[in-house]
């Protein structure tokens, strides 16, 4: 999503002290887009990053900032979340209204990608498009009723091959609790399973407080990532740049409760992705998207040559 005035302002408070663009305390920058929205891995070194508003998937390797391969997804569609079962990436857009409160076909898509033996990205299955219409049912609501505050950010796997969907919005209430959906037969919905799935198979329904603490502000899910038999949660406002600021969890995958996650520097930065390099390190992506470059806010509708986002490290 786009960045928002503070982010601006402190990247030209970096400038005026001597730093670099983008030169975030702690962190690294990956060159050629400006809007990470959704990352993961393809092997231990490698990492796949998608934009919410560029028409390829680019593969970076491991703290390098060029990227070494590109995976044409032809229209933009708003990819936000990714996860990876065995050898298949499922990508799913955030199925919300633009900014313009259309509803747009493009912006309502799961599908899936290999990682064939050489790292790179094929096309595999098809496309699901009914994916709003069987949360809403899971939550109890109508799609009419659930359009204009649904916003899909995160997703993971579990270890039985399920897929788990962290919204961003809407937050439930009382409590200001995030969502998470597991949805039991993923490959089936994108036709690489047999059985004929015409809806998704809801195994649960969890709510997770991710506030600071008794009468404080919830959060929502920005990204998930599971690592070993847990997960680790980025947590963020509904909006961009609002408040209360992302934070990271650790949720035991079973719970409605969670635990502090991992140490993390994310001053200035909107982090939308993330992933676990192994059981010890993992790495969080930003959004940079709306930050000036060369007197432009960046977009990755059309980046410029010195587009970036930056990343930073966390220790499990």
């Amino acid at each position: 999503m786009h960045g928002d005035c503070s982010r601006a302002i402190l990247l030209a408070l970096l400038t005026s002290l001597g730093a670099p663009p983008g030169a975030w305390a702690g962190s690294r920058n990956y060159d050629g887009i400006c809007e990470a929205s959704a990352a993961v891995l393809i092997d231990k070194s490698h990492v796949a990053i998608a934009s919410d508003d560029f028409q390829s998937i680019l593969t970076y390797e491991r703290g390098k900032a060029k990227s070494i391969t590109a995976f044409d997804v032809g229209d933009v569609t708003d990819i936000e979340a990714a996860a990876r079962i065995g050898n298949t990436v499922f990508w799913l857009s955030s199925h919300s209204l633009n900014s313009s409160g259309e509803d747009k076909k493009k912006r309502k898509v799961l599908f899936t990608t290999d990682v064939t033996a050489d790292g790179t990205l094929t096309n595999v299955g098809k496309v699901y498009r009914n994916l709003r219409a069987d949360l809403a049912a899971a939550l109890g609501r109508s799609e009419e009723r659930l359009k204009p505050s649904l916003n899909i950010e995160g997703m993971a796997d579990t270890p039985d091959g399920h897929l788990l969907i962290g919204l961003r919005g809407p937050e439930t209430l009382p409590g200001d609790r995030a969502i998470l959906i597991e949805i039991g037969n993923p490959k089936q919905l994108v036709g690489l399973e047999t059985g004929g799935a015409t809806k998704a198979k809801i195994e649960r329904v969890v709510t997770l407080d991710l506030s600071d603490g008794p009468g404080t502000v919830g959060r929502g899910v920005r990204d998930i990532v599971r690592v070993g038999q847990r997960y680790l949660i980025i947590g963020g406002s509904e909006p961009d740049g609002g408040n209360p600021a992302p934070k990271l969890f650790w949720w035991d995958g079973q719970s409605e409760t969670t635990t502090p996650g991992p140490s993390a520097d994310l001053t200035g930065m909107t982090p939308e992705a993330v992933v676990a390099w192994d059981d010890q390190a993992g790495e969080v992506f930003s959004d940079n998207g709306g930050s000036p470059i060369e007197g432009t806010e960046c977009s990755d509708k059309s980046p410029p040559a010195k587009a970036f986002f930056p990343a930073v490290d966390v220790k499990f």
